[in-house]
């Protein structure tokens, strides 16, 4: 089957947040949904992790949603739409093994927990690809970094990406291509392998930058910034002519 070339926009709004001791940075659509708190801070507690005093459990910095096509094919195919949900947790509050993980064997079991804390294996209908061991993962390299991914829920609804980012935190990306293909069916032969590029190029353009040592100046700018960004004009001395100092406008 033949599908429709599907490829996510260069230009895109940036979400910047500190997580501990890394900036991460998101590529997201300009009505994204996203939180305004730009720093959170993990710290081990006797009952594993919690982050500032109002957050709990996990945090949901981001909502994003693309359309998979370029704008003369959704005309013809307008739901070809692709939400995502950014979410980190604290390893502890997923009976994942907070320490540093050892190769692909860790971090696919410990992906497997992520599912587990909801059902059993057991308990799930023969429709639903949750992974029920390790080796339903598939591992991704992107840019050096590893992911753990596989389909998820009934007819493979999400697909997920699982990375480590630090000793006690995973970071989290799911991707629902679902309103691709006919309700409470599986996705026709191949449609998930046509969608693999994109996803992956998501994942590439996310940036995780340990801050440590870094000055201010060298890191990119906490905060959420429009893909309609204004050119600065600049100077015979290559400097930037500020017009209006009150401008939030991000050059970076």
């Amino acid at each position: 089957m033949n599908f429709p070339k599907v490829s996510l926009p260069e230009n895109t709004a940036t979400y910047c947040i500190q997580v501990n001791d890394a900036r991460l940075v998101f590529h997201c659509e300009d009505e994204a949904r996203y939180t305004d708190k730009y720093v959170f801070h993990f710290e081990a507690t006797c009952q594993g992790l919690i982050s500032n005093p109002d957050y709990t459990g996990e945090i949901i910095p981001l909502r994003t949603r693309f359309a998979l096509l370029d704008d003369d094919l959704m005309k013809e195919h307008p739901n070809w739409l692709c939400p995502i949900k950014i979410q980190i947790w604290p390893k502890s509050e997923l009976l994942m093994e907070s320490r540093k993980w050892e190769g692909s064997e860790d971090l696919r079991s410990n992906s497997l927990k992520f599912y587990e804390r909801w059902k059993s294996s057991e308990d799930r209908e023969e429709d639903d690809l949750t992974p029920r061991k390790a080796e339903d993962f598939s591992v991704l390299s992107v840019n050096g970094r590893s992911w753990a991914y596989a389909a998820s829920g009934l007819y493979g609804q999400w697909e997920n990406a699982i990375t480590e980012l630090s000793a006690n935190l995973v970071l989290i990306v799911i991707f629902s291509a679902k309103s691709c293909w006919t309700r409470d069916t599986f996705p026709p032969e191949g449609l998930k392998d046509h969608l693999m590029p994109f996803f992956t190029d998501y994942l590439s353009r996310i940036q995780i930058i340990p801050t440590e040592g870094v000055p201010e100046s060298e890191l990119p700018p906490l905060g959420f910034y429009p893909s309609k960004r204004e050119e600065k004009e600049i100077d015979s001395e290559g400097k930037t002519v500020v017009e209006d100092t009150s401008s939030s406008e991000w050059g970076w």
